[in-house]
């Protein structure tokens, strides 16, 4: 068995990467959402491989990965960074800090499945050759919403599951909290808040293939690394208006 630990402060993506997951009955996934208890949830369960998100509140991705290392436990575990930052000073760091891999959440699910028995296998590929889909990408094939991402989640006919449904239902509420944290945030000129939040809310869009709310937030985290607070205003107008969108676009779906 196969088992694999997902540290991630959001539920909301260990649901999607079980979805991927499921039907592969050598692959078993465990989720921490707390970046605090992974040294402790690791040496309980063993994991043949660790996935692990950027940015999380309390303890930084890279912190972590560096604690891994120094744990006798996680000290050879392959450890692959799941991350909404598509940036190669991002994936550099991780690879500095001693990740074995950089994946752009979310993968597909080819593209994890490779990884994921690559490097359990022992036949790692080069990181410079792995595969990092960018949102301009993404934004090519459809502004508002990825068909491509969507199909991730259909069942074989084509249609949304149970699950899909639930999963998109758990997003939308989600999303509309973390948009009324970011007004807070651009209020308060919380910089450490509007990142944290618009980094977590552009992986979640990304992962349901709502491309153009998640570039939007890559502008807010970028408002935090420039200290442009004079755009915020309107760029949180345009992320009211394009939430509008995806939620019709779900809905047609």
């Amino acid at each position: 068995m196969i088992r694999v630990l997902l540290v991630d402060d959001q539920r909301f993506i260990g649901l999607a990467l079980e979805r991927l997951l499921a039907g592969e009955p050598d692959i078993q996934i465990e989720c921490c959402d707390k970046a605090q208890d992974a040294i402790a949830r690791a040496n309980a369960i063993n994991p043949a491989i660790i996935l692990q998100d950027l940015v999380m509140p309390g303890l930084d991705g890279l912190s972590l990965v560096a604690l891994y290392r120094q744990n006798a436990a996680t000290a050879r575990t392959p450890i692959v960074v799941l991350s909404g930052n598509e940036d190669a000073n991002s994936r550099a760091r991780s690879l500095a800090a001693g990740a074995n891999d950089y994946l752009l959440k979310l993968p597909g699910r080819d593209e994890l499945l490779a990884c994921i028995r690559a490097h359990v296998g022992g036949s790692v590929v080069p990181v410079a050759a792995a595969t990092v889909h960018t949102l301009d990408s993404s934004l090519r094939r459809d502004p508002t919403l990825d068909r491509e991402v969507i199909a991730l989640f259909c069942d074989r006919d084509g249609g949304l599951s149970t699950f899909a449904r639930s999963l998109i239902d758990q997003f939308v509420r989600d999303a509309a909290s973390q948009i009324v944290t970011l007004r807070e945030a651009i209020g308060a000129q919380n910089g450490e808040l509007l990142k944290m939040t618009a980094h977590s809310l552009k992986g979640s869009s990304l992962t349901v293939g709502a491309t153009r709310l998640g570039a939007l937030c890559r502008r807010l985290e970028e408002i935090f690394d420039h200290g442009d607070w004079g755009a915020s205003s309107e760029v949180i107008t345009e992320v009211d208006a394009e939430f509008v969108l995806v939620r019709k676009a779900f809905g047609d779906l």
